[in-house]
């Protein structure tokens, strides 16, 4: 294997994660009650919240970063999530995963070194981003897991 297939598999591998954790987030999500979306179960923390905080954190945290570290122009007209409904909040999260995963339609494996420089979030690599987004991805899955359950 060439040092280019190589990277291009880690590549691959890095967004199959990604993919796979945007999966689980989405499977959580519709498997829970749609009564349970907006009840508050401790410290005002609703299903309802933590999925507004991922579409507000794809929407300004992980897309802002992708897009400078690419030098793409960020998505216009992004507006703060407020979610009425547990389908709405689904469908909220994928267009603004559909947002994201546009910026990143392109990618090469040379891409992933390229730094995010943002005055108010820091310097991150583009790989610590997607990484980052995973991993978020991942544990707002278990929380939503958590909450319908609760």
């Amino acid at each position: 294997m060439t040092e280019d297939q190589a990277q291009k598999t880690e590549t691959d591998d890095l967004l199959q994660r990604l993919d796979g954790a945007r999966l689980a987030l989405v499977e959580a999500l519709e498997s829970t009650d749609h009564d349970s979306f907006a009840r508050a179960v401790s410290d005002d923390e609703s299903i309802k919240t933590v999925n507004e905080r991922t579409v507000n954190d794809v929407n300004f945290y992980f897309g802002r970063l992708a897009a400078r570290a690419l030098n793409l122009p960020q998505p216009p007209d992004l507006v703060p999530a407020d979610l009425g409904s547990l389908r709405e909040g689904v469908m909220a999260f994928q267009v603004a995963h559909r947002s994201f995963s546009t910026l990143l339609h392109d990618l090469q494996s040379s891409d992933l070194e390229k730094k995010a420089e943002d005055p108010e979030l820091g310097s991150y690599t583009l790989r610590q981003v997607l990484e980052l987004a995973t991993a978020q991805f991942n544990q707002r899955a278990q929380e939503v897991r958590r909450l319908a359950i609760a």
